[in-house]
């Protein structure tokens, strides 16, 4: 049990410097309070507002998925060998009912089964830290990459999943 709180000390740890490292303040990756429908991106030649949930955007969801999921799930979404799942093939991600991948994202989870492997590091949610545009961008990018064949979804369903989960 100790040893299991002090890896996952260890990894968050790790996940804060390298993000902290990264996108230093002032950065046009850093953490706005972005309201639903918009994005937590404040570079406009990235993101254009109110449009950019409006349709698949490569460049505002690989920018999310560096900052915020990166570190845990690896650049090639290979993840981490006992420690944090891929996402690169995973049913979840390939599947076209988003649903679930949503709910990941919005909720976190804890204790997944993945091809047999039990992950125990807890993924925080995103449902407070970010857009509904935000997510959707992420989701999408991680339904595209890497050879994922995933539907892509809309920000409006993201928000229909976050009432929902309330």
């Amino acid at each position: 049990m100790y040893q299991n709180i002090c890896r996952l000390l260890v990894l968050v740890a790790v996940c804060v410097a390298a993000s902290a490292a990264n996108y230093p303040p002032g950065s046009e990756l850093e953490p706005t309070s972005a309201p639903p429908g918009t994005s937590a991106i404040t570079n406009p030649a990235v993101a254009t507002g109110a449009d950019a949930g409006a349709r698949f955007d490569a460049t505002l969801g690989r920018a999310l998925y560096s900052r915020y999921c990166e570190a845990c799930h690896q650049a090639g979404g290979a993840g981490l060998p006992g420690a944090f799942p891929p996402l690169k093939g995973s049913a979840v991600v390939n599947r076209d009912d988003a649903t679930k991948h949503l709910q990941v994202v919005l909720q976190g989870l804890q204790g997944a089964r993945v091809s047999g492997v039990v992950y125990t590091n807890a993924m925080p949610p995103f449902a407070t830290i970010l857009s509904d545009t935000d997510i959707a961008a992420i989701v999408d990018y991680e339904r595209t990459a890497w050879g994922n064949h995933g539907r892509l979804v809309s920000a409006g369903e993201v928000g229909a999943e976050r009432v929902h989960a309330e």
